[in-house]
């Protein structure tokens, strides 16, 4: 019996000293094997979710990799040399912007006014690359379609007049590359390549070959002198079909939407900082406070301003279903509907914050186009021009970008508004 106690006392002597040891070492290892524990968070963003690791390691938490990431990227804003510009712009397409009797106008208008901006295209909804580039994958693809044919002697024009210009590469939405490699396209379960309702063919973020190309096209324009870099249709189509699509393990390796495209954005965000370059990234005004659309399309608003100088929601009247925000109909309201997503949005970002973490600035597109396709609409000009930027700027809001889809604006209106007005000129 004596024996049996003092062999039990060793063996527990032994098993002491193990796990102190272990403890000693603090071992964290990436590379282990692991499993899932209860803990897992099943909303939000992670770059890791918690993970138990086996073979006498400690748990590292969601909170941990993101403290992690986001320190970094905090200090490489910080270190970064240049200084970032007050926008109040408007969006113009290539075939406007580069062509001289319709941009020579223009331009003009925004000499002598307090719009000090552009968002043009370089990858528009089609999928033409509008300039040339240095993409190895957009010359082995043929996609571009040059429409501004001096890129440089385009951008030092708009910059001897002290106007910020930002490039906008539609991501995902593309008729071009999808059919030049099927392989980076989304494919429903039988094989076939998804179209949206509108006929128009998706790239699958998933795939790594298509996120290198939206990379490069980024890294590219950077190289040409833009200001910014932004990213639209930078998510997941939301069309029915949708639901056919094939998101087999295999491809996912267990990401969901909102992690692919918030890994994605912070890798490019990261390099563009090195490169002395803005980075924005345009999303839905429906995401800013609903989980569901975001886990839909890939958005997660209140951590993708993590990963971004930008965040740009589309808070189009027009674009808000009936009563949203309490609002009979939205389109007819523009300033109670700016200013209610303005504060939705503030009141999202302000309870998701933390101190590790940089955070974009938000500046939103505004509406300057009547939505005719609505049952019930209004006829938007100077005064609905003027009531949005007033919420905004009550909202506590400075920055702006005004869309027209065709960049044909109304600038004897615009211009009669006094923030946008033009300046003595003697």
């Amino acid at each position: 019996m004596i024996k049996k106690i003092l062999k039990n006392i060793i063996l527990i002597l032994v098993i002491g000293i193990l796990l102190l040891s272990c403890e000693s070492k603090k071992i964290i290892d990436y590379d282990l094997e692991i499993v899932e524990t209860t803990e897992v968070e099943t909303t939000g963003f992670s770059f890791d979710k918690p993970k138990k690791y086996v073979d006498n390691s400690q748990v590292v938490t969601k909170r941990d990799k993101d403290i992690m990431v986001n320190d970094r990227i905090k200090k490489l804003v910080s270190q970064r040399k240049r200084r970032p510009v007050q926008v109040k712009g408007i969006y113009l397409p290539a075939y406007v912007a580069g062509k001289e009797e319709k941009f020579g106008p223009i331009f003009e208008y925004l000499k002598n006014s307090d719009l000090n901006a552009i968002v043009v295209d370089i990858k528009d909804e089609l999928g033409r690359n509008t300039i040339e580039n240095n993409s190895a994958i957009v010359k082995e693809l043929k996609t571009t379609e040059v429409q501004i044919k001096n890129i440089t002697e385009f951008i030092e024009r708009c910059h001897s007049e002290n106007i910020y210009v930002i490039a906008r590469i539609a991501c995902f939405l593309d008729n071009f590359a999808t059919r030049q490699d099927s392989n980076m396209a989304l494919r429903k379960t039988d094989g076939k390549l998804y179209k949206d309702n509108m006929g128009y063919y998706w790239l699958n973020p998933y795939v790594d070959k298509t996120r290198q190309y939206i990379k490069e096209i980024a890294l590219s324009a950077a190289d040409k002198g833009f200001d910014e870099i932004q990213f639209d249709y930078f998510r997941f189509s939301t069309d029915g079909a949708i639901r056919r699509v094939d998101f087999n393990d295999e491809m996912t390796k267990g990401k969901t939407k909102i992690e692919i495209l918030t890994e994605f954005a912070q890798e490019v965000y990261e390099e563009l900082i090195e490169k002395n370059v803005f980075f924005s990234i345009d999303v839905y005004g429906s995401i800013i406070n609903s989980y569901k659309d975001q886990y839909n399309i890939g958005q997660d608003y209140p951590n993708l301003i993590k990963y971004c100088d930008y965040i740009c929601p589309m808070i189009y009247p027009s674009h808000y279903a009936n009563k949203t925000f309490g609002i009979e109909v939205p389109d007819t309201k523009p300033y109670e509907t700016i200013y209610a997503a303005l504060n939705t949005s503030s009141s999202v970002i302000d309870q998701s914050s933390d101190n590790y973490s940089h955070y974009g600035i938000v500046r939103p597109w505004l509406q300057a186009f009547t939505a005719n396709w609505l049952t019930e609409y209004k006829v938007y000009g100077k005064d609905e021009y003027e009531a949005q930027i007033n919420a905004l700027e009550k909202a506590g809001y400075k920055e702006f970008l005004l869309w027209q889809g065709g960049g044909v604006y109304k600038w004897d209106e615009l211009l009669q508004i006094d923030d946008l007005k033009k300046k003595n000129i003697q």
